[in-house]
């Protein structure tokens, strides 16, 4: 008798709490919170420094002198989508040369407008 009435104040009690959801909405915070996990310095500044585009295999992209892989997903970079002359994070634009701060918008063009061509 005494299991029975201390299961059921116990699931009552699971009933009554209210669910957390999702703890971090954004990537970007999702980002920070691998970051921090890995001991890697993680800013939501990214600057886009090359592509390498491969018909077998996966593309690179090289950002903040480091390269990232669509596939699989990086870790630090999971929204990456890499396309042929920029790529996306959180579905923002970079093209090669150019820092862009997630958070802010700002952009940075460190190259001069036409200086990167793209090659068929």
């Amino acid at each position: 008798m005494k299991k029975t009435v201390l299961i059921c104040l116990l699931l009552g009690n699971v009933a009554q709490a209210q669910t957390l959801g999702t703890v971090f909405f954004s990537p970007a915070e999702r980002i920070a919170l691998i970051a921090a996990r890995s001991g890697i310095s993680q800013t939501a500044t990214y600057t886009l420094n090359g592509i390498t585009l491969r018909k077998e295999g996966k593309s690179v992209a090289w950002i903040n002198g480091r390269a990232v892989t669509q596939i699989p997903p990086d870790p630090i970079i999971p929204t990456l989508v890499i396309l042929r002359d920029h790529v996306l994070i959180e579905g923002k634009v970079i093209k090669v040369g150019e820092t862009l701060d997630i958070n802010s918008g700002q952009r940075t063009l460190r190259l001069p407008e036409k200086a990167v061509q793209v090659k068929p």
